[in-house]
């Protein structure tokens, strides 16, 4: 079920407690600063949007700002119908005659996955760049809040930060029982979502100890030593690996708990990879796979 559907009660309840009209920009304007400091300038709120990254393009979507999306990259893939946007490159890889042709007013784009060789191209071409950066929960919900003023969605914003919210308290509510957990992001290599990103936030949540060692790099690779030393209650993987794959190139693993019993958990990247509004239905996806 998407995030759209889970939470159309909750908006046709909360809507009624807000002034559907939204205010017009300030006669001086709006100055905001984005995540890396950049100062933005705007007369007049931004008529047409380019989003250089998945998880911005979702958050439009969740503030219900897509009327003004004229520019996506080609890994922007949900909802469905943001298929029918223009592509403007990938993330690494912008189509900078495009953009032009597009005429933006605001480009939105994101530290990781970005570059700043992109940020400086496309302010050499004087165009508006906002630059997000969430690394876990809180900076989802501030990228939202962020993003809202800019494109003048604050009431729809600030009803779905409410919804979040409550979502979040009633999961902590829950009497869960702390386990250990190791979320392998590529096999071989082996490399594991570290402590200081999104995915370990999410576990948190839900308190999943995470067995990656304490290190500044977001996805460091683990020794095979350390997973069998730390043998990790859970093993959650990227869908597309198989049994077979896993245990011909980790032989040794037969021996860990999650695997002979069977604890082994497979995901959607899309969900778990980008730090977007849909964290909250990669949290309820683990809620209903593991055993607490």
């Amino acid at each position: 079920m998407g995030l759209k559907i889970k939470i159309l009660s909750f908006l046709l309840i909360s809507f009624l407690f807000f002034n559907c009209g939204e205010k017009r920009i300030e006669e001086k304007g709006l100055v905001v600063k984005d995540d890396i400091g950049n100062e933005i300038k705007l007369k007049t709120y931004p008529k047409r949007i380019i989003s250089s990254a998945p998880n911005i393009t979702e958050i439009i979507y969740a503030i219900d700002a897509q009327e003004l999306l004229v520019g996506r990259t080609s890994f922007c893939n949900y909802p469905e119908d943001v298929k029918r946007i223009p592509v403007v490159g990938d993330m690494l890889n912008l189509n900078f005659e495009r953009i032009v042709e597009l005429q933006p007013d605001l480009i939105i784009m994101t530290v990781e996955g970005n570059t700043k060789e992109t940020f400086d191209k496309l302010k050499t071409l004087g165009i508006q760049v906002y630059v997000t950066n969430p690394r876990d929960i809180n900076g989802i919900l501030k990228s939202i809040k962020a993003l809202s003023i800019i494109l003048n969605k604050k009431d729809t914003a600030e009803v779905l930060l409410k919804f979040f919210s409550q979502k979040l308290e009633q999961i902590r509510m829950q009497n869960l029982k702390e386990q250990t957990v190791m979320f392998v992001v590529s096999l071989v290599p082996l490399i594991v979502a570290g402590h200081n990103t999104f995915i370990n936030d999410l576990l948190n949540v839900l308190k999943l100890k995470n067995i990656s060692p304490n290190s500044t790099t977001a996805y460091p690779i683990l020794s095979r030593e350390e997973v069998m030393k730390k043998n990790p209650d859970w093993i959650i993987l990227p869908s597309g690996y198989t049994m077979e794959e896993i245990l011909r190139s980790y032989p040794e693993w037969k021996k860990l708990d999650a695997v002979r019993k069977q604890k082994i958990i497979f995901v959607n990247p899309d969900l778990f990879f980008r730090p977007g509004p849909r964290f909250i239905d990669a949290i309820e996806f683990l809620m209903g796979k593991i055993q607490f």
